[in-house]
């Protein structure tokens, strides 16, 4: 009944009204609305809309952010502006058709909404872009070429260039020592190509963080550097090229107990990163921002936490931290828990300690996670992908009519 009033009101707005109202909502009833009216459908359903209400809800600090948390038989989004996520209307469960039973799906990148994702060990045969607000799925086609073998998942990113109006994948093998290949997809080619760069990336390096931070159009990464010199390595989407920035100076660069963990983004537009302090005796994780892009002089401390149970991945939020914590319950008899911890900073704390403010129990084992915001953004100009949802159906159809057909047989 409600829908028949919408539709009758619909009739005598301007298009231009109903554009501006619907700028206004979330994603969530965007989606829902579609099924007000056919005029309705076809504005909520234009890309041009769906980047116009993107950049209306960045611009008003409006979006809607999100976790999205894997692990080998849990896919869920999880929302990050919540008090609790206890709450159980703060969490979503999803679906991906191409999910293998005992596995979970890797997060390699986010960007507008959109995820990069996959399914395979260690190759490209099973990446997919997927947004998982919409459901829309792409799967990427395979490379010509084979990208070399590494343990876990080469490094790997995901972004935009706006000039161009191209979402770009980016792989890495650095395991040669003459060149790095950069292995590429666009969105608008639809296909991949092949760069080779000057080794950037030390051999053997042991950051375990695969997935590429983007920021400022360029995809970064930590690197152990020379020397054993951690460094930043960015690489730009549109020039193509690589380029070092660098970390902050710290007294203790010289101490055998200092590492670099997790490179990430902080909401607003900061890189930041975690340092351990102690690696073997537990102590403060220290979490510092990069106020001013590319200067390292601008590098300040936001926060400290101190949790010796806590491991990467982290995710930074922008009033709140993210980390694993694994603990046992037991000496004798040891069962072990695995939990995502939130940790709250204040600007104006003196000490800067972070502060527990929740958790969230999880299956032990692989997690992997990453901050995303809903959107109705689908890559550019691309008619091939569909509701996982919608193509299950069809293809059910299809089966149906054969069966039905080989019974008239």
């Amino acid at each position: 009944m409600a829908s028949r009033k919408v539709a009758a009101t619909d009739e005598h707005l301007p298009e231009d009204i109903i554009v501006q109202i619907l700028y206004r909502l979330p994603v969530k009833p965007l989606i829902r609305f579609r099924c007000v009216s056919k005029r309705w459908t076809s504005i909520i359903s234009d890309p041009q809309f769906a980047k116009s209400q993107f950049k209306y809800a960045s611009e008003r600090k409006t979006l809607s952010h999100r976790l999205l948390l894997s692990t080998s038989s849990q896919l869920e989004s999880l929302d990050l502006q919540t008090l609790s996520f206890e709450d159980d209307a703060s969490v979503r469960k999803l679906t991906f058709p191409f999910k293998e039973a005992g596995r979970a799906v890797k997060i390699l990148g986010s960007c507008n909404g959109m995820v990069f994702a996959a399914t395979g060990l260690h190759s490209l045969d099973n990446c997919f872009i997927w947004n998982p607000t919409t459901g829309l799925l792409l799967k990427l086609p395979n490379p010509s070429y084979r990208v070399g073998w590494c343990p876990g998942f080469p490094h790997c990113g995901f972004g935009y260039v706006s000039a161009t109006d191209d979402y770009k994948v980016v792989v890495l093998d650095h395991f040669r020592n003459s060149t790095t290949p950069v292995d590429m997809y666009s969105s608008k080619a639809n296909s991949w190509k092949r760069i080779e760069s000057e080794p950037h990336f030390s051999p053997e390096d042991y950051f375990p963080q695969p997935k590429g931070m983007f920021l400022n159009e360029a995809l970064h990464w930590l690197d152990r550097g020379p020397g054993d010199k951690p460094t930043v390595i960015a690489f730009d989407l549109a020039k193509e090229k690589f380029r070092e920035m660098p970390l902050p100076l710290l007294k203790q660069d010289d101490e055998a107990g200092v590492l670099y963990s997790e490179l990430g983004v902080l909401s607003g537009g900061c890189l930041c990163v975690a340092c351990y302090d102690d690696v073997l005796f537990g102590g403060f994780i220290h979490v510092w921002v990069m106020m001013d892009y590319d200067v390292r002089e601008s590098w300040t401390e936001l926060v400290k936490v101190v949790d010796d149970q806590l491991r990467t991945p982290f995710v930074y939020w922008e009033t709140s931290i993210l980390m694993l914590s694994e603990q046992t319950e037991e000496e004798e008899n040891p069962e072990w828990n695995q939990e995502l911890v939130r940790f709250d900073h204040k600007e104006d704390k003196l000490d800067k300690v972070a502060v527990c403010s929740g958790r969230y129990s999880l299956e032990v084992g692989y997690v992997d996670m990453i901050k995303y915001d809903e959107s109705l953004l689908w890559l550019h100009d691309y008619q091939g992908a569909q509701n996982p949802t919608q193509a299950q159906k069809k293809k059910k159809k299809k089966n149906k009519n054969k069966n039905k057909n080989k019974n008239k047989k």
